[in-house]
């Protein structure tokens, strides 16, 4: 008989570890009939609330902090980071049975620090929302989609330096973005991106945006700054466009809105670093290899992030190459839709609950 298994993971959506606990929640107990979901309203603010069985929890940063306030015979973390691990996170994932990454990057970090009770569970996508889409009806223009929210690491700066650059080459070249942030505080680490110019001044999501647009010269014209999607809207925007870029800096899993658009048979100009090379190659992307290192440091000098920073040359080059040649772009797209048919939610949760068998 199977240990109850408790899966103790985020609330909300229209983000990504939101989207990750609601699928994981629903598709998990196919696999392993003894789950159970925890009631955050029974989080005991003086201490962790101890049950038989398992717990399956959402880690919070880099200290390995479980998000909810419960704890198992046996416990196995969630984690997708960015930053650099260090001796905290080292002495906490010596309480877990497992400390599971969201990508093979991040597994390669847990274990560069010893941390050796170390797997990995890579996300998946909704088949059933996310599926080959028919080519773009309109010609006229070509429109390019950038998502994620607006911070360093997802390089949206670069995203619009390379759209400014072949908007005064080409006249048809249209931007749709995707770059809500629902934690604005997390977008001021844009003051050390290179040669881009960030402030944070307007009181909508448009204003703000709009005046990054100014002060960097770029025309809002030719850039529809969408605010909140949800998750399930999505794919009525991809059907809109006709190439993804993502030029990530770093990504701890392999990034969902690039694995979703993937599903959708659309063709990805995109960075192989990090959680993104999990599902990402030369037959199905077209892929940003030209990278230079990109650190940052703390107060106290200590690395802080270890990132990279694609090569905006290479990035202009590979939108191009998609723009003059739509027709093989479009293939590239279909091969991307048939790869991401091997991921799915149904076989993340097969997947987690083989890593946690006794």
């Amino acid at each position: 008989m199977n240990k109850d298994l408790y899966l103790a993971l985020s609330k909300g959506e229209n983000f990504g570890w939101g989207v990750c606990s609601n699928y994981l929640k629903r598709e998990v107990p196919k696999f392993y009939p003894d789950t159970k979901m925890w009631d955050f309203e029974k989080d005991d603010p003086n201490g962790m609330k101890k049950v038989n069985g398992k717990v399956f929890h959402a880690l919070t940063g880099i200290d390995f902090v479980p998000l909810a306030r419960i704890w198992g015979d046996q416990n196995y973390g969630y984690t997708f980071f960015e930053n650099e691990l260090n001796i905290t996170s080292v002495n906490n994932a010596e309480r877990y049975d497992k400390v599971i990454g969201g990508s093979n990057w991040n597994l390669e970090k847990l274990r560069e620090v010893g941390i050796d009770n170390s797997d990995v569970l890579i996300q998946g996508i909704d088949p059933e929302l996310f599926y080959p889409i028919e080519e773009k009806k309109d010609d006229n223009l070509f429109v390019i989609f950038s998502g994620g929210k607006f911070e360093l690491r997802k390089g949206q700066d670069l995203v619009l330096r390379a759209v400014k650059t072949l908007q005064q080459k080409y006249d048809d070249i249209v931007l749709i973005n995707a770059w809500y942030n629902f934690w604005p505080q997390s977008m001021e680490l844009y003051h050390y991106a290179p040669t881009f110019n960030y402030e944070n001044k307007g009181e909508t999501w448009a204003e703000i945006m709009a005046h990054i647009y100014a002060i960097n010269g770029i025309d809002s014209e030719k850039i529809i700054t969408l605010d909140v999607v949800q998750n399930t809207k999505l794919r009525e925007i991809y059907a809109k466009t006709d190439l993804g870029v993502f030029p990530n800096r770093c990504e701890g899993g392999t990034n969902l809105v690039l694995m979703e658009y993937m599903a959708c048979a659309k063709p990805v100009v995109a960075a192989y670093n990090t959680g993104q090379k999990d599902v990402l190659d030369d037959n199905h992307a077209l892929l940003v290899k030209d990278h230079k290192p990109f650190k940052l440091y703390g107060d106290d000098q200590t690395l802080w992030a270890d990132w990279y920073d694609p090569d905006l040359d290479d990035i202009i080059s590979q939108i191009e190459y998609a723009y003059l040649h739509r027709d093989e772009a479009r293939e590239i797209g279909r091969k991307a839709g048939e790869f991401m048919k091997n991921y799915t939610w149904e076989k993340s949760a097969e997947r987690l609950v083989e890593i946690i068998k006794d």
